[in-house]
């Protein structure tokens, strides 16, 4: 199980001196000084770059490609950056360790909208300025500013994180080659028609003065009127209200009651609609009502899909200018799409609300109607309210002439590959969205009105001053290409040619445009004959959180499909998402995410909160975040260290469901760490000491015999039953021998060979979670708690023919444990491997290019079942002595009464262990209750093993049933308060989920208690 050396890595100065005495776990000094040391040595790096392996060699060892989902550069990683990287670390670094040709490749993403936002609101603030006051040069110099500032910020939280990226590869999407890759990607599609020009809605965000993603609209929901704050007011604007009034029908008299939530877009109607089948509506098909505030008539059709006959009054108003399924429904039946807003959020037609702001209209509009007497009334009503992520604006459905991408085929193609299981979604219950998303693929609005990005390669073609075709867009790679393209597309003569003006798209790209060209962007692409390309792509795995699966993870499938014919990647590993304590998701414009640095290094509350008042947020929403701070950090963050902060949210990502930020969770795996710490401490100096030699040689086995021979595992040993396959002589518990292996030594090569096993199972599986608890089970309990107590007794003693034994095997387990560690804990897993003894040399210079652990052939049931009596027993006797408070000073005498024959011999044969462990006197094993004196108190270990304990002479009987009683009521008033809090009304309906979960664990654990005590007081009376 230890490592070989056959790794061709270069190995430079600078490595941390680790030969001192090792102080108390200290997280940061630990952590300090070998990121840097790991890059120099180029360890980041694929093995193909160091030894130039042909294409059958990386075939023949395994490759694996991923690439870094890249940040924005908006500011600092926050909590949810730091799990995506956990994740792939992890993942990169077992599969360097198994030898694979491995790269990670980082990047960032220059997110047009956010940066903008953020650098816009920095500037208004700080100097008073917009962007249109330094014009558009000069304001992306800014930007560019911003950019590298925070680049390096990121950059610096990614090596104190231990990500092992190859930083010779690192990627900007706004770079000179992603910029290239982006041009190209646009004029072929444009060329292939898959993008085009065309008036369709999309999100206007009136502070922005751009159009937005679906990711960047979030949703409020509203169980009814709710209060607002929109940029732009002074008040509050009330939402979640539904408003009916009436329609005059022409011609009869008749009022047909419409209900709406936007009032003021009555100004835009071009139709009203009821469902076919509607007796209440027959009559009027193919009539028209009157609008109350143009001098229009508008028709009255019929559609069963925008119209349910059972809301409201089964009538419908059609705005398809500002509503997406009344745009739908307006293309249906050929209405006019009638704009009645402008671009600024106010009216834009003509008339008596012409310039009012689109929200002073709508009270203006429903005192209009009721003076018309028009207006029915308004009510509660619950619904969503989209919002800007980066402005709080309410986001307004808007008609406009934009680029827009329409990639059927590649969806079909997709969903094809997806169902077939050629693309892997990872837990596989994603397959749902993707059929959701790809399957219904709507035309997707690539256009934004900013300034940082990626500008548009489109022209507007004009000749004298006049567009030079109906459609007169064209694309181009450069100007000139743009031109030979005008003149070749509108056969132009050669006079036409020299009036030929071309006017360049002031619009960028949306960001998700340049970051779906990814990874083959990343890799060279358009250039395909690059050696990256070549040799990288595509991609083995895609892992990224689950709520970008369609707006990143499908628009690179696609593209890869459209350019290349090809998946990017095989697999995509969705992982869960970072919430607050309270379940709400974490986001920069809500002041809930937390740096992974304050939690690495320590922070206080007021240190936080200072950050918060410094940074980009809202000032208007600072007070609530620093309440939020104070609910969530009530003593702000204690230093956990890099390791910690890992493997404290690998463990929370079981099932892809989302992670609650719990910092207590993380903070006990700091103890974790700890433990670790001194286990390896307590090995080194005092199990093994300072003359202690491992086995010379490769150290495949430790020497466990006396002549030198190796211990040859199974069918190579002749001290294995190849019947039964179990070790023979002292191993089976039952007798003994010179040359056996001692059970204790045989038990933790078991439990070890287990938990190698199962960790690589579940990095197979992705199961991320799983495999830190086989790590956590194998080092604190296997390890910590029973085997290196178990050693004590031998280690110690000169004398003992088993001290070698147990020294190699302890041995064997802190370096065989630490290599299986290694990729969920990298520092400090790095700094005691290298402390261990031995052949440095031939061990190899890092633990992150030594060989990943397999099994060897150790584990067995049987000794499980047999350790597990054992343990058991041992459990049975710790909790005895602590239950009637007897210290570890205190050694009572204690009667193991054991039915069966040979479970009492098997029992006799182990009580160095039991003794040693449990800190007990004098030891009898008896069969039944012969020889057990008066005084004991007695535990049911197993239906075959009774423990009886002396404790008479030890303890006031009278005094502890008064404790004993005292602590029970005590527990009982507990139970009673919070069974009355839980049976109260809506209790199911009031109380989040995770905090019924922690009163029904806690009821039970107070239930439990109270058992124990009563069993305890009942062991007493009977003394």
């Amino acid at each position: 199980m230890t490592a070989k050396t056959s790794k061709p890595w270069k190995v430079v100065g600078g490595k941390k001196d680790v030969s001192g005495a090792m102080a108390p776990y200290d997280p940061l000094a630990v952590e300090e000084g070998w990121y840097d040391w790991w890059d120099s040595c180029g360890f980041f790096k694929p093995r193909s770059d160091y030894e130039a392996w042909p294409p059958e060699r990386v075939q023949k060892e395994g490759q694996f490609v991923v690439c870094l989902p890249p940040p924005n550069v908006t500011g600092s990683l926050h909590i949810g950056h730091a799990l995506t990287n956990a994740v792939q670390d992890a993942l990169v670094r077992w599969r360097r360790m198994k030898g694979e040709n491995v790269l990670w490749i980082p990047g960032a993403d220059h997110a047009g909208i956010a940066t903008q936002s953020v650098v816009e609101k920095r500037l208004q603030r700080e100097e008073n300025l917009t962007r249109h006051d330094l014009g558009r040069e000069k304001f992306i110099e800014k930007v560019w500013e911003w950019k590298h500032r925070y680049s390096a910020t990121i950059k610096d939280q990614l090596k104190k994180t231990a990500s092992s990226l190859d930083w010779s590869r690192e990627f900007f999407t706004l770079d000179d080659a992603r910029a290239t890759a982006v041009t190209e990607a646009f004029c072929r599609m444009h060329e292939m028609g898959i993008i085009k020009r065309d008036t369709r809605l999309v999100n206007w965000c009136v502070s922005l003065q751009s159009a937005i993603s679906d990711l960047e609209v979030e949703y409020l929901e509203c169980k009814g009127e709710t209060k607002v704050v929109v940029p732009g007011y002074d008040r509050k604007v009330a939402v979640g209200l539904i408003y009916d009034f009436c329609y005059e029908v022409v011609g009869t008299g008749e009022k047909l009651q419409v209900s709406t939530t936007r009032p003021e877009t009555i100004l835009g109607d071009t139709g009203v609609a009821v469902h076919p089948d509607d007796e209440r509506y027959k009559h009027l098909h193919g009539k028209k009502v009157k609008c109350p505030f143009r001098d229009a008539e508008i028709p009255i059709i019929t559609d069963p899909k925008l119209v349910d006959m059972a809301f409201g009054t089964g009538v419908v108003k059609i705005t398809p200018a500002h509503d997406p399924n009344d745009f739908e429904c307006g293309n249906r039946h050929k209405l006019q799409s009638l704009s009645m807003l402008s671009k600024e959020g106010t009216i834009s037609m003509e008339g008596q609300f012409f310039g009012q702001k689109r929200f002073d209209c709508r009270e203006n509009i429903i005192k209009a109607l009721t003076e018309k007497g028009l207006f029915v009334g308004k009510k509660p009503h619950e619904m969503k309210i989209g919002l800007c992520s980066r402005t709080n604006d309410i986001i307004e459905p808007y008609l406009m002439p934009q680029w827009f991408v329409t990639c059927k085929a590649a969806a079909d193609e997709a969903l094809k590959l997806e169902r077939e299981n050629v693309l892997k979604l990872i837990p596989k219950r994603y397959s749902r969205i993707w059929d959701h998303w790809l399957g219904e693929i709507r035309p997707w609005c690539i256009s934004r009105q900013l300034w940082w990005g990626h500008r548009i390669p489109a022209y507007e073609c004009f000749i004298d001053g006049q567009p030079a075709a109906e459609d007169h867009w064209v694309s181009g790679r450069t100007d000139e290409d743009a031109k030979a393209k005008a003149i070749k597309q509108f056969k132009l003569s050669e006079a036409q040619a020299a009036k030929l003006e071309l006017k360049r798209d002031e619009d960028v790209l949306d960001t998700w445009f340049s970051s779906g060209l990814l990874p083959h962007s990343a890799l060279g692409w358009p250039n395909e004959d690059a050696k990256d390309f070549k040799q990288f792509f595509p991609t083995q795995l895609l892992e990224t959180g689950h709520d970008i699966l369609f707006f990143w993870v499908a628009r690179m499938v696609m593209t890869s499909l459209i350019f290349l014919k090809k998946l990017p990647f095989e697999y995509v590993y969705l992982h869960a998402m970072v919430r607050d304590k309270q379940g709400k998701k974490m986001s920069k414009g809500r002041g809930n995410v937390v740096d992974p640095l304050d939690i690495r290094n320590g922070i206080t509350l007021a240190e936080l909160q200072n950050k918060l008042k410094d940074g980009n947020l809202d000032p208007k929403k600072v007070p609530e975040a620093v309440e939020l701070q104070k609910q969530m950090f009530p003593d702000g963050i204690k230093t956990c260290g890099c390791d910690a902060l890992r493997i404290g949210l690998l463990a929370n990502t079981s099932s892809g469901a989302d992670v609650h930020l719990d910092i207590n969770k993380v903070t006990a795996y700091r103890y974790f760490c700890n433990k670790l710490w001194n286990a390896v401490k307590f090995g080194l100096d005092f199990s093994l000491g300072q003359a202690y030699e491992p086995p010379a040689g490769e150290l495949k086995a430790p020497l466990l015999n006396e002549d030198g021979s190796r211990f040859q595992p199974w069918d190579k040993n002749e001290l294995v039953d190849q019947v039964t396959k179990t070790l023979k002589s002292r191993c089976t518990g039952f007798s003994d021998g010179d040359h056996s292996l001692p059970f204790a030594c045989h038990w933790i090569l078991n439990r070890l060979d287990r938990a190698v096993s199962d960790v690589n199972k579940h990095f197979t599986n992705y199961e991320f979670a799983e495999a830190v608890r086989a790590c956590y089970a194998f080092w604190y309990s296997d390890f910590c708690d029973n085997f290196l107590e178990m050693t004590k007794p031998f280690v110690k003693d000169d004398t003992s023919k088993d001290k070698s034994i147990f020294q190699h095997v302890l041995f064997t387990c802190l370096e065989t444990g630490l290599r299986m560690l290694h990729p969920l804990l990298p520092f400090t897993t790095e700094e005691l491997w290298n402390r261990l003894p031995g052949d440095k040399e031939a061990r190899g210079p890092s633990i992150m290019v030594a060989d990943y652990p397999l099994p060897t052939g150790w584990a067995n049931p049987g000794i499980d079942a047999k350790m597990g009596s054992v343990l058991n027993l041992i459990h049975g006797i710790r909790g005895m002595k602590a239950r009637y408070q007897l210290s570890d000073k205190v050694e009572p005498t204690v009667f193991i009464s054991c039915k069966a024959g040979e479970e009492l011999a098997f029992m006799q044969g182990e009580a160095t262990y039991i003794t040693s462990i449990c800190r007990i006197g004098k030891t009898t094993f008896v069969a039944g209750d012969d020889g057990i004196t008066s005084g004991c108190v007695v535990q049911v270990i197993s239906p075959t093993v009774n423990c009886h304990m002396h404790i008479a002479d030890l303890i006031d009987v009278k005094a502890e049933l008064k404790k004993v009683a005292k602590q029970t009521d005590l527990l009982k008033k507990s139970i009673e308060s919070l069974e009355k809090k839980m049976a109260a009304p809506e209790y199911e309906s009031r109380v989040p989920e995770n905090v019924r979960a922690e009163q029904a664990t806690k009821l039970a654990g107070y239930k439990v208690e109270v058992s124990e005590y009563e069993m305890v007081a009942d062991n007493l009376r009977k003394m």
